[in-house]
């Protein structure tokens, strides 16, 4: 039987472990698990010509002031502003300047004399804006210019099945198709006009040229376009007898048509419908992405036993199967400037193993980023980098003509598509 003694001494040490779990509960505890002792709720967010600033208010009596630090890479934190009082959670810095990447830190002091910091956050204000179709909480996702951080998630209720930018209103075209909405909205999630609808529209195409857009009705067999005015709703133009239309690519420059179907058949139109060249692929096209300026069409179909790539010609009408292995094409898209043509690879649904690789005209391989799962992407056209859904990650990624990974955003449950406008030197 233990002594008294002994007995004492287990229920002291219980009690001064129990003293010491308190404190650590404490979230200005250096040796706080979950905060580390540093002001939790801190962020930076970018935007155009400012970055804003959050913080939680720490609950403590004892708060004084808040002070904001900043600075860039190889220079000396500096106090920025006035103090802030303590019922103050935010602020905005104006004094910054667009593509220059900006370290934001916020202390606290006591009246006490003590102080504690929070994490550093980091910025890169800029005229970017970014729009993200999810499909875990179907809808849209906004990030800012730099991608860090969420803006919006606005819900929808079912994912989309297809977005394109429309430069000339700088808005974007979604369609719905069990719902049977094309909705028109501004990169900051506003309606930029009436909802049309019509059944089941699928994959939508935006000249540039008038900000008219295509979109393709399968089960319709046919392609309507609509606008140039985002105000309404009535059908511009309609091209009919197209078998069960899926992908549909507006020129711009060249002001045709491009539309391919189930059965492989490729058809291209003036933008008045008149039928100008006729491929048979014999499998159902999956993607098209047009270089203008070759009167070319870079052109994915699926087979029984994977994809196959061919480039189609509109000056002879021909079709050059590209070499290759191919698995799981999700997209393709064009860099007007170079003619490079960037494909996604997804491979095997979420196993890591797809690719995105870049093509010169002739189709020679230039790049090749592999070990990602890439599913929509766009070529931005002030930086010549592409910009991918990633679903591996769970993020988008800015990917260089050469094929390294610049920027990967914050997390987004399964994306699936991405659209940007603006960039650097963009106003």
């Amino acid at each position: 039987m233990p002594t008294r003694v002994a007995v004492t001494a287990v229920i002291l040490a219980a009690l001064l472990a129990g003293c010491a779990q308190r404190d650590r509960l404490n979230p200005l505890d250096p040796k706080n698990g979950a905060t580390g002792g540093r002001i939790a709720g801190f962020a930076a967010l970018a935007g155009n010509r400012q970055v804003e600033i959050r913080w939680t208010r720490l609950p403590q009596p004892d708060v004084a002031s808040y002070a904001l630090l900043r600075w860039r890479s190889g220079e000396t934190p500096q106090y920025i502003g006035d103090p802030y009082g303590k019922t103050i959670a935010g602020t905005v810095d104006s004094a910054v300047t667009n593509d220059e990447t900006y370290n934001y830190r916020l202390v606290a002091f006591f009246l006490s004399g003590d102080s504690a910091v929070s994490q550093t956050d980091t910025a890169t204000p800029g005229s970017r804006k970014i729009v993200v179709l999810s499909a875990g909480l179907p809808g849209l996702v906004g990030l800012t210019p730099d991608a860090r951080d969420i803006l919006y998630v606005q819900p929808a209720a079912e994912a989309y099945e297809d977005m394109e930018l429309d430069r000339v209103h700088t808005l974007l075209w979604l369609t719905m198709p069990d719902a049977g909405f094309i909705l028109r909205t501004y990169f900051d999630g506003r309606p930029a006009g009436p909802t049309i609808d019509h059944p089941h529209p699928a994959d939508v195409s935006v000249s540039d040229l008038r900000g008219v857009a295509w979109i393709a009705f399968p089960d319709d067999h046919l392609v309507r376009a609509f606008g140039p005015n985002p105000a309404s709703v009535d059908t511009f133009r309609t091209i009919s007898s197209l078998g069960e239309a899926h992908v549909v690519e507006a020129g711009t420059a060249d002001p045709t048509v491009w539309v391919g179907n189930e059965a492989g058949t490729v058809r291209r139109f003036t933008a008045d419908g008149i039928l100008l060249n006729e491929w048979s692929l014999g499998a159902r096209v999956i993607a098209i992405a047009l270089d203008e300026a070759a009167e070319h069409a870079w052109t994915a179909v699926r087979t029984s036993s994977g994809d196959d790539l061919y480039l189609l010609d509109a000056r002879d009408s021909t079709a050059t199967k590209v070499p290759g292995r191919w698995s799981g094409i999700a997209d393709l898209a064009v860099d007007a400037a170079t003619r490079s043509v960037w494909v996604s690879e997804r491979g095997t649904p979420r196993a890591g193993n797809g690719r995105l690789t870049r093509l010169s005209a002739s189709g020679a391989a230039q790049a090749i980023l592999t070990g990602i799962e890439p599913f929509g992407i766009m070529v931005d056209p002030v930086t010549g980098d592409c910009w991918a859904s990633e679903i591996h990650t769970s993020r988008v990624v800015e990917v260089s003509p050469g094929g390294l990974i610049v920027r990967g955003s914050a997390p987004i449950d399964l994306p699936y598509a991405v659209r940007i406008v603006g960039g650097p030197g963009v106003p």
